[in-house]
């Protein structure tokens, strides 16, 4: 049982800590000293925050041997590990730390193997991991599906090139069509306006990408937008907001990109969206380079959609056992 009032909580012989708002600030100044590549989407604090407040799950922290490390709790009692460990240290102690809390997962979760792994890490995070032999030696990964695809935000400003000439049409043609069309920040007045915009996607495009999981945090990130630095976009036509982008800047020149929705219909909208996206970041921190805008989960409509963008980074995604 969870215990709402309290932001600990003791699951067998460990306490934890319960993901809170407030814990932004140290989350950001162990990512900032951490080694290895921190550009895994589900390991952002927002995000893990958000879906922190779903029924399904816990979002837990523990400083063990100097380094953050995070864990989910299951609304079904299994514990596991969310991402690497963050903080300062190299291959051989992130591996010490991550058996340490890997076999306390397993000892909690009865010996179950599948239950007791760290969820997800990305190519990047892989090849750093094997700089050790004693990652393949205690550790087996199994590919998850989907590509996580990082964008270049300075090409996605100036859309310059034959590689950004179909882009740069639907962009053009948005704007040609909509010419009192108004593209400004979120505003909390916008609030009810944005969460119609998500039931609209949701009987449209949204059947269209049904591999996207975003309504377990899609209202929290909007809601407490400001303590989650969260940067949201939205376009109007005629007084109607017909599409929103949403994300915020990372630690280590990186950005990160939650959820867009938009409209059906208007074409050229959700180009749009995303190109003024990359804009505000690049005002906001030209030393900026990726925008990260996570897994397109395989094969269909959603890949083709973010290879139109012409990501420059493409990284597989792993889930981590013991052996």
């Amino acid at each position: 049982m969870y215990e709402p009032s309290s932001n600990t909580i003791k699951l067998s012989n460990w306490s934890f800590n319960e993901i809170q708002i407030k814990d932004k600030d140290i989350f950001e100044a162990f990512i900032i000293k951490t080694e290895y590549p921190c550009n895994l989407w589900s390991s952002t604090f927002a995000y893990l925050w958000a879906v922190s407040q779903s029924k399904e799950r816990k979002v837990l922290w523990k400083i063990i041997d100097g380094m953050l490390v995070i864990f989910i709790h299951s609304h079904k009692g299994s514990l596991y590990l969310n991402c690497l460990p963050f903080g300062e240290g190299n291959c051989e102690k992130i591996i010490n730390v991550l058996l340490e809390c890997l076999r306390y997962c397993l000892q909690y979760n009865k010996q179950d193997y599948k239950k007791s792994s760290l969820k997800m890490i990305n190519a990047a995070q892989l090849v750093f991991l094997k700089s050790s032999p004693r990652f393949e030696q205690y550790f087996k990964r199994v590919t998850w599906q989907g590509i996580e695809r990082h964008y270049d935000i300075k090409k996605l400003t100036t859309l310059v090139g034959k590689d950004f000439a179909n882009l740069r049409n639907r962009v053009n043609k948005f704007h040609r069509e909509n010419p009192d069309a108004k593209i400004r920040r979120y505003v909390q007045s916008d609030y009810n306006a944005v969460i119609e915009l998500d039931n609209k996607w949701k009987e449209t495009s949204g059947k269209k990408y049904k591999n996207i999981f975003d309504g377990i945090y899609y209202k929290e990130l909007v809601s407490h937008c400001e303590e989650l630095n969260q940067i949201i976009l939205v376009i109007e036509i005629n007084g109607v907001i017909v599409g929103m982008v949403s994300g915020c800047e990372l630690p280590r020149n990186l950005a990160w990109g939650s959820v867009v929705k938009f409209e059906a219909g208007i074409q050229g909208l959700s180009e749009t969206l995303i190109v003024e996206f990359a804009k505000e970041l690049n005002k906001i921190n030209p030393e900026t380079q990726f925008f990260n805008v996570g897994s397109d989960l395989g094969p269909g409509g959603l890949r083709e959609y973010k290879l139109k963008f012409n990501p420059v980074l493409s990284y597989k995604r792993y889930q981590v056992c013991l052996k």
